[in-house]
């Protein structure tokens, strides 16, 4: 089961957005704490220093506000990830199970997963059919190279004696 930290971290994720170089950029923790805090439409401020600490997990139950502060920055932005204060406090929205969601949420919280499916996420359906392929070759290879991996790592171990 994905932490709030996790499940926070994945939101930054998924609301980054291409810089002047056609890279994606994750907002700011800086820049969200200062936008959330600026929001006249209710009256959370919130730090830098307090959404870090919710980010990394330092601190873990903040108030129904901030919550609700958070998750209303995030829906104003382009999102591909369910965005509601139960979706970041880890309720179940009723009619799905929870297993079903465990072998995703796992591999969705690996930062690397999720910035690989948001870029893939803006190509074309042809660049993603390039992109599986891709995929599937590289999945093949090392299918069929773990004797020759064995074989190196046995050979770079530090003899001793």
């Amino acid at each position: 089961m994905a932490t709030l930290a996790e499940r926070l971290n994945s939101w930054f994720a998924d609301a980054a957005t291409p810089d002047a170089v056609g890279r994606l950029r994750e907002p700011s923790t800086s820049e969200v704490a200062q936008a959330i805090s600026q929001d006249p439409s209710h009256d959370v401020t919130i730090s830098r220093s307090y959404l870090t600490a919710l980010r990394n997990g330092s601190q873990t139950n903040p108030t129904v506000s901030v919550l609700s502060a958070i998750v209303k920055y995030f829906q104003s932005r382009d999102m591909s990830l369910p965005v509601s204060v139960s979706a970041l406090i880890n309720e179940e929205p009723p009619g799905r199970p929870a297993k079903s969601q465990d072998g995703w949420a796992t591999a969705l919280a690996d930062r690397q997963v999720q910035s690989i499916a948001m870029r893939a996420g803006r190509l074309t359906p042809e660049l993603r059919e390039q992109l599986l392929s891709i995929m599937d070759v590289l999945d093949a290879s090392k299918k069929a190279s773990p004797s020759a991996d064995a074989g190196k790592s046995s050979g770079d171990e530090p003899e001793s004696g």
